[in-house]
């Protein structure tokens, strides 16, 4: 994918440097206390990055590379060192997951089961979102609350962090950006109405443009080359301050989901 260089708000400029000069991914997080502040420096930077739209990422911890870059793999193509075989392992299990997936969509007779069916970019979405397998998408969400909730779920650490990324703007459910080397995937527009996770959370794909199974540079797949700012948070509930809070998991992750069923047994029979 092709990388950006973002402007920046004069407060993160001071901190981070000039991102035409260095990598915010190099940079440490910038360090932010309340849900407001938080809100209020990322309307600064919509404002200032209007090619880009931006979507959020919030994690318990800042994943970095060997450089010491904060890094954004899509799961198919995580780890160190993959080889080509497990490369090759990994499509193989998600190309029959995607099988599996038309299978009981048809059986149940899901609603929109005939164009799931007909679209990978669908099949793959559903299976990252449920976490079947490993896929050449990375998740995103458009909200930034949902983002900080992310970060704070399941977290025994002091901070947690949120990340912003530039991403083209949407033109339809799924919007392939030749130019950026990029496909955007609404989830909310491709899933089956009865596929809750993907409306709790405003979720949204991204990937190359081009799915690939061998690579000349890996890191013209890491997200990072989207990268606008990174903010550490702590993970405390001073952070939303008044007006504010955490979503729940339960909102998150809603129970009684019939896709998270299907997706579960797709797992099962697909990995085992």
């Amino acid at each position: 994918m092709r990388s950006i260089r973002p402007e920046l708000t004069t407060e993160l400029f001071n901190y981070f440097g000039n991102p035409h000069d260095i990598k915010i991914a190099a940079v440490d997080a910038y360090k932010i206390s309340s849900f407001r502040s938080l809100v209020e420096i990322t309307a600064g930077l919509a404002f200032k990055n209007k090619d880009h739209l931006l979507f959020y990422r919030g994690q318990n911890s800042d994943y970095k590379n060997k450089a010491g870059a904060s890094s954004f793999y899509p799961t198919i193509y995580r780890g160190d060192y993959v080889s080509q075989q497990e490369i090759n392992r990994r499509f193989t299990i998600l190309k029959e997951a995607g099988k599996k997936l038309c299978d009981l969509f048809e059986r149940d007779r899901v609603e929109g089961f005939k164009e799931v069916c007909k679209r990978k970019a669908i099949q793959w979405s559903i299976l990252q979102h449920y976490e079947v397998c490993p896929t050449p998408y990375l998740d995103f969400t458009h909200s930034l609350r949902v983002a900080c909730s992310f970060a704070m779920l399941n977290n025994s650490n002091n901070e947690a962090y949120v990340f912003v990324f530039g991403l083209p703007y949407l033109t339809n459910r799924i919007s392939i950006n030749s130019e950026q080397d990029i496909i955007n995937i609404r989830l909310l527009s491709i899933c089956p109405p009865k596929a809750l996770r993907p409306y709790f959370q405003e979720g949204y794909l991204a990937g190359t443009d081009a799915i690939i199974t061998k690579y000349d540079i890996k890191s013209e797949l890491d997200f990072n080359n989207r990268l606008i700012a990174k903010f550490e948070i702590p993970n405390d509930k001073s952070f939303w301050g008044e007006g504010f809070h955490q979503i729940p998991y339960d909102s998150l992750y809603p129970k009684n989901d019939p896709i998270e069923e299907l997706c579960a047994q797709i797992k099962k029979e697909t990995i085992n």
